[in-house]
Order: structure tokens, then C-alpha cells, then sequence
């Protein structure tokens, strides 16, 4: 990985800390607040924009709206897609808009992402960018996984606490924290950002601000967050993934029985050969292991209806396109890579590939990739793969 990955015009977006502290320091432990983390910044996404996306199939948004404001307060979720009039019929405080998977809808937002990526890919979740109104929250919560919120306009006061009771509210359409007791606030303008380990509640509300002319500024906080699968979760999937690939189709036996003292009991006997049965089918072998992780990880079913695939074409023709634009990488496909001794396995929306090491570590990059490049690389198998890539719509012209 390269010092310009997690840049930021030229410096690095956790300020004065280093990646390295950062990551002995803070990431998974505490917070930490960045003032200045991204200097000059423009946002990548009008609210106008913001909106209009909210209002499309396939992209996961949602309202909240804050009602009865008191120690009472209720909160109202709705989920898009919306008619344009429903924006019409907002109060003029308290509600907000979320729209999730922004990097891949609007691909100029992909920057923001970029300059996080001293941690692995396969821990990116998504960019979720937020827009509010004087008052706009979604309430006092935890997040099960690691985040950073980045101010993009406007102002929001950001209030945590590590140590407070978890009850949350019931009959409430989301989880929102019964009693919410900060210990520390801090108010983000546009290009700070807050970074909080999984599991700090915190409560951001949207501040009335003005630009230098005087004119109101929009409230737009962008969140990176990470993800963190439950173990329960990658142990469903795992097992599942063994099953598939399993070609032994061998039924369990007892070659030595021994007659049971009750012919009811199910004897220590019994299960320690279970035991060494299951064994057998629960593989915890290395390469079996990435394999799966790799296919797991790099997944994109959520947004298969969403790759345009291409109509099927020969090697030549896509040579002689991809030589007019470079390639890159479909806004939602997931592209991902681990070496093994000889050879690289290259991961594509939940399949692997056997590929040469710098023909993966190529077509992995975030930027557009010259066929020309690849040429010099690429192997009579990575042809096949690189054509089978494009007319999947994994790979498209730029």
C-alpha cells in the first residue's frame, strides 16, 4: 500500500496522527477527534442530489424523523424509495435523510473511501452521507462496528459516552438508547471528522450554521463504516461454503458396535465418534479457509441487479475497446486478492479466480487500469478471466 492510498491533498486524513499510532492507539479502543482532517473540502454530493437518490429503486434510504421532543421523544422511521413530494411535506427541523452505499450510486464519492484505505478492503462496508435540518438526529445509539464521521457541511454536535446504561427504548421503530448521559461533545464543521470504536453511543444533532456570505448551510455528514460480521454469521456461511464444495458423499458408519446398556442411551462412545465425524466435514484448512473468505468477503448480491452485463464478446473486440479507454472496475462489483505460493486467487463478487500475482494486484486497483499494462502481464488464463470479468459486467470501459 502507498503513503498516497490515505491522502487527502497531499496529507494524511488523521491530521497530526499517524497511521501507525492510530492503529495501536485508537482503532477498536477510543475515539478520537480530527480537526481539519480533510482541509478545503468541497462535498462530493449536493442535499439536491442526495435526494434525487433517495428517490431511485435499489437504493437503500431512509427518513427519521424526531416527534414530541422531550424526554419523551419519539422516532419515526421511513423507508425510501420516496416520491419527490414527500420532501415537500417535511417539517422545517428535526428529521433526517440517510442514504446508504453512496460510493457506488454516485462514483465520484469513491475519493472519500480512498483516503481509508490504510484499512483492508474487505473491511470497507460502505460511505453513508446524511442530510439534516436545524435538529435532524436519528437519536442517542451504538454502532456494532468501527466508524468514521466526517462533516461535509454545516455543523453537528457530536456528544458520546463509553460507559452508560444499554436499555433502549420500547415501541420505537429504531433502537435509540432509553437514558443517554454524554461525557464528552464536540462541535464538527465542514472537513472535521470523529472517529469511535464499535460500541461508544453517541448523539449527533444537526447545528443552524452560516457560509461566509451568510447564506444556511446545509448539514451533511458523511459516515465510513466497517464492517464486522457476527461469528454466528461467517460460521453459517463457512459451513455452507464447505458443503458446496464437498465432493465426499460418505454416510457414516459403525464398523464395531457395542451393545448399549440401554438401548435408548446415546453413550460417551457414540459422541466422541461423532466428534471425530464432524471433524471430517468442518475443515479448517488453510486454503480451504481463504477460499471461502475470499468469496464471502468479496460478495456483492446485493447489487447483481445493479451490474450491467455485458453482451458476450471476444477477446479481440474487447482489446480493441479497451485500448480507445481504459477499464476499471464496475461501481458494484468487489474486487479483492490473496497470494498463494505460485499464484494469486483473485476474488470477484463472490467468486475466485487462479490468476497471475500482478495481474490481480493490477486489476485490484481503484483506478483505471491500461490495457496496455495488463498485456505485458497477462498470462493465456488471465485473458479468459479478464474476458470473462467484462461480459459478467464486473470490468467496464471507462
Amino acid at each position: 500500500m502507498t503513503q498516497e492510498s490515505f491522502l487527502w491533498q497531499g496529507r494524511s486524513c488523521l491530521g497530526t496522527t499517524s497511521v501507525e499510532e492510530f492503529l495501536t492507539q485508537y482503532w477498536q479502543k477510543k475515539p478520537l477527534l480530527i480537526k481539519n482532517a480533510f482541509v478545503d473540502l468541497q462535498s462530493p454530493i449536493s442535499a439536491d442530489e442526495l435526494a434525487g437518490l433517495a428517490c431511485e429503486e435499489r437504493v437503500n434510504s431512509r427518513l427519521v424523523l424526531a416527534k414530541n421532543k422531550g424526554s419523551n421523544q419519539n422516532w419515526q422511521v421511513e423507508f425510501g424509495p420516496f416520491d419527490e413530494s414527500r420532501f415537500s411535506q417535511l417539517p422545517e427541523t428535526d428529521w433526517s435523510l440517510l442514504v446508504s452505499d453512496i460510493e457506488r450510486h454516485c462514483p465520484e464519492t469513491q475519493s472519500l473511501v480512498n483516503c481509508f484505505r490504510f484499512i483492508p478492503d474487505w473491511r470497507i462496508d460502505d460511505l453513508m452521507i446524511s442530510y439534516a435540518p436545524t435538529g435532524g438526529s436519528v437519536g442517542p445509539h451504538t454502532d456494532a462496528y468501527d466508524v468514521f464521521l466526517l462533516q461535509l457541511s454545516g455543523q453537528r454536535l457530536w456528544k458520546i459516552s463509553e460507559h452508560f446504561d444499554k436499555e433502549i427504548l420500547s415501541n420505537c421503530d429504531l433502537s435509540i438508547l432509553k437514558a443517554f448521559d454524554p461525557e464528552q461533545e464536540w462541535l464538527l464543521s465542514a472537513g472535521d471528522m470523529l472517529y469511535l470504536p464499535p460500541n461508544v453511543a453517541h448523539h449527533g444533532v444537526a447545528q443552524a450554521s452560516q457560509d461566509a456570505d451568510g447564506n444556511a448551510e446545509h448539514c451533511m455528514t458523511a459516515s465510513i463504516g466497517f464492517r464486522a460480521p457476527s461469528l454466528k454469521t461467517i460460521t453459517s456461511d463457512y459451513i455452507h461454503h464447505l458443503n458446496e464444495n464437498k465432493q465426499d458423499n460418505s454416510r457414516y458408519s459403525d464398523m464395531s458396535p457395542i451393545v448399549p446398556r440401554h438401548h435408548a442411551e446415546i453413550s460417551e462412545d457414540t459422541i466422541t465418534e461423532f466428534i471425530e465425524y464432524l471433524k471430517q466435514g468442518l475443515s479448517i484448512d488453510r486454503e480451504q479457509v481463504r477460499s471461502w473468505l475470499g468469496e464471502y468477503t468479496s460478495d456483492n448480491k446485493a447489487f447483481e441487479d445493479l451490474t450491467c452485463h455485458e453482451p458476450d464478446i471476444d477477446f479481440d473486440e474487447l482489446r480493441k475497446a479497451a485500448l480507445q479507454s481504459a477499464l476499471k472496475q464496475s461501481p458494484y462489483s468487489n474486487f479483492l486478492f490473496s497470494h498463494t505460493e505460485h499464484s494469486s486467487l483473485l476474488f470477484v463478487d463472490g467468486i475466485s479466480y487462479t490468476t497471475d500475482r500482478a495481474f490481480a494486484e493490477l486489476l485490484c486497483s481503484k483506478q483505471a487500469i491500461e490495457f496496455s499494462q495488463l498485456e505485458k502481464i497477462m498470462t493465456s488464463a488471465d485473458q479468459i478471466t479478464l474476458l470473462t470479468l467484462f461480459n459478467n459486467g464486473s470490468l467496464i470501459i471507462d
